[in-house]
């Protein structure tokens, strides 16, 4: 080892050593100690030490300059051993320092500095260190700041994901995205346009406030800065709206519109709102200072556009769902109402109404033919209310005039997506246009009308519309035909009604007045005689003058039942007890038959039930005069117990209940209006044994108390 090597290197010094020993054979020891003085570094500190040893050894004692020269070469040793050890020292301090700060920061702590103010290269060294751990640090900086806004992209991004699963209200969900987006890409304003018929507009807006009029604001497709972002599908951006040159290629007539609508703006970035390949829209975001917006914001803005046109779409299908589903309702609804009206304006008027408030159509009429014509006989919407104003003004030849009367002469359902770009289309106002649908109202596959709606945007109408309308326009078309055959119904029996009347008068009064002119004419007669006294005038005329009174009363009772079956009324102003007194009246009057009477006061009953009862009395006395060939009659009316009894009864020649018989269909009349007060009717009869007509029905109480009437 050591040992072996410093012997070895003690051996050679020798070994020279001798080689330059002089030839003489006695040298003195200061001769002999000069010539060591050439031996280096440890070296000749061991030959010193080993000369005095041998020194001493020779001569007993050591002189005094031995032992100086002994220090002084042991100074010799010690000295260069302590400078190179310090040299050691400032050469590898340093470069420890530098390998524990380079530990330091693997173990990620970046920010380490270095000091060695040495003046030479391990102070350049270190200075180097010290700028690359600045860098590591900045960088390290940097890093986690872009990995937290990633971080926060990906957070909002997130959030707005969940929200679309969420909800699929379109405004809130909207103002969220426009408020995150905002915030992740640092831009003053953000809006989300909507494309229709190649015009945006404003959906949603947050930012600096601004004025109405410029988010009513509409921006045309064609030359504009949607027409860059819509045809693209991607996004633009622009460094400074206010600047006349730019390298964006945007009109001045766009820079200022923009501009207008936004006094702040300076810096733009517009993104399109894109599904299935087909643009819907254009997210924009603005900023009030120029250069603001780069690429990276363009393609998170995109992220968030995608987020908006999935919203967007979400909200179209759910709203035409909705759509679908009010209309649906609408139809039952419209459907009900209608068949409930028995009047054809009422109808119509009710149809317009309803399907006008219930989709919001621009505007609803309805045209009904008559002859070769189409007559409009509703309207509901901006061009006018029902009753339809300018109606009388609207005649449209069928086949001719408009898409309207085109329907009603073919039959067939008309979809006009663009009015101003359809031939047959023709206006009801000045500048109309929009889209127009007409559907034909049909009975039996007989065209009797058509069912118009009109909106002032085209392509607004789609099948669905066209289906549910042309159904609403079947459930119209029946309500149509029963209110007309309710009518012609109602006509008829009016002159059913009229036509009885008639021959009653003939009857009755005619006969009655017939009888009077006859006793007045033989009266006169007899005046014209030359009797010879009084009392033979008197003898003559009493007879034919009695005749004529008795017609007269029989006359005057007969109109008044008759002006009493024409005045319903007078039931609920006199009462049931004076109608039947006035039908027994009649009855004497007419037929000569002995009436008997036997009416309570007046019950506390309905005026339905006045009227059933009142009606069922005068079908039995009718059927008694006409039928029964009776001599008296019995007619009564009681309360007891809470019930109400009338009472019809005769001596006539009967019939057998079971039978049917020509003469006798007013029976069932008579069962369906009890049944209707929630009465009960009897008829006891049979052949040669008279006839009992007895209903019941629920009363207010009270004494059975009849009072005679004749």
């Amino acid at each position: 080892g050591a040992s072996d090597g410093a012997g070895g290197r003690a051996g050679g010094d020798a070994a020279a050593a001798a080689r330059i020993r002089p030839s003489r054979s006695r040298v003195s020891l200061r001769t002999r100690l000069i010539a060591w003085s050439t031996l280096p570094g440890l070296a000749i500190f061991a030959a010193g030490v080993g000369l005095a040893l041998t020194w001493r050894a020779e001569a007993g004692s050591l002189p005094p300059h031995a032992v100086s020269l002994v220090a002084l070469l042991g100074l010799g040793a010690v000295v260069p051993m302590l400078v190179v050890a310090v040299g050691i020292r400032r050469i590898t301090g340093p470069l420890a320092a530098v390998v524990a700060a380079s530990r330091r920061m693997a173990a990620g702590d970046f920010g380490q500095q270095v000091e060695v103010p040495t003046g030479d290269e391990l102070e350049v060294l270190a200075d180097q260190f010290n700028r690359m751990a600045a860098q590591l640090q900045a960088s390290y900086a940097a890093l986690e700041a872009r990995e937290a806004a990633r971080t926060r992209e990906l957070s909002t991004l997130l959030q707005i994901s969940h929200e679309l699963t969420s909800t699929l209200a379109l405004d809130p969900l909207l103002t969220l995205i426009l408020d995150q987006s905002r915030a992740v890409i640092d831009s003053a304003g953000a809006a989300a346009l909507t494309l229709d018929d190649d015009v945006l507009r404003f959906r949603a807006y947050r930012g600096p406030e601004l004025a109405e009029d410029a988010l009513a604001a509409r921006f045309p497709v064609k030359g504009g800065v949607g027409q860059r972002i819509v045809d693209s599908r991607a996004p633009l951006i622009v460094a400074d709206i206010r600047a006349e040159d730019g390298d964006d290629e945007l009109s001045a007539t766009t820079r200022r519109r923009l501009r207008d609508a936004v006094p702040y703006l300076r810096g733009f970035l517009g993104v399109p709102l894109v599904i299935k390949d087909q643009a819907i829209g254009i997210l924009v975001f603005l900023h009030d200072q120029p250069d603001h917006f780069k690429t990276a914001h363009a393609e998170l803005a995109m992220a968030f556009a995608a987020q908006a046109a999935a919203a967007i779409e979400n909200a179209r299908l759910f709203t035409a769902e909705q759509h679908r589903a009010e209309q649906f309702r609408v139809l039952s609804n419209v459907g009900r109402r209608v068949t409930s009206l028995l009047s054809v304006d009422d109808i119509i008027s009710e149809t317009v109404r309803s399907i006008r408030q219930a989709f919001g159509y621009h505007h609803v009429h309805i045209g009904l033919r008559e002859g070769d014509e189409l007559v409009y006989r509703a309207s509901a919407g901006i061009m006018g209310d029902e009753p339809c104003r300018w109606c009388d003004e609207q005649r449209l030849r069928l086949g001719q005039d408009g898409i309207s009367g085109w329907v009603a002469a073919t039959g067939e359902p008309y979809l006009a997506q663009d009015v101003s770009r359809d031939p047959r289309f023709l206006p009801m106002i000045p500048d109309q246009n929009g889209s127009e649908l007409v559907v034909p109202i049909k009975v039996k596959g007989r065209v009797i009308g058509v069912l118009d709606v009109d909106s002032e945007v085209v392509n607004a109408f789609d099948d669905t519309d066209a289906a549910v309308l042309q159904a609403l326009a079947s459930q119209v078309a029946v309500a149509i035909e029963n209110a007309r055959l309710y009518e012609r119904a109602q006509h008829a029996a009016a002159l059913e009604e009229r036509q009885r009347l008639a021959r009653e008068l003939h009857d009755s009064v005619s006969q009655a007045l017939y009888g009077m002119a006859l006793g007045t004419r033989t009266a006169r007669t007899l005046l014209d005689r030359d009797l010879p006294d009084a009392a033979a005038l008197r003898a003559a005329l009493a007879p034919p003058l009695d005749y004529v009174l008795s017609l007269a009363e029989a006359g005057l009772a007969e109109m008044r039942a008759l002006i009493f079956e024409l005045r319903p009324e007078s039931l609920a102003n006199e009462g049931l007890v004076a109608a039947l007194e006035k039908q027994a009246a009649a009855l004497r009057a007419r037929h000569g038959l002995a009436v008997s009477t036997a009416l309570s006061d007046e019950p506390e009953v309905s005026l339905d039930v006045k009227e059933a009862l009142y009606r069922i009395a005068q079908e039995a006395l009718h059927n008694v005069a006409k039928h029964a060939r009776a001599t008296r009659v019995s007619l009564r009316l009681a309360q007891s117990g809470g019930r109400l009894r009338l009472t019809v009864r005769d001596d006539g020649r009967g019939f057998d209940p079971a039978g049917l018989f020509p003469g006798h269909l007013g029976l069932q009349s008579m069962r369906e209006r009890a049944a209707a007060i929630g009465g009960t009717l009897g008829i006891e009869s049979a052949p040669g044994k008279g006839t009992t007509v007895r209903v019941e029905v629920e009363g207010e109480g009270g004494a059975d108390a009849p009072i005679g009437r004749g």
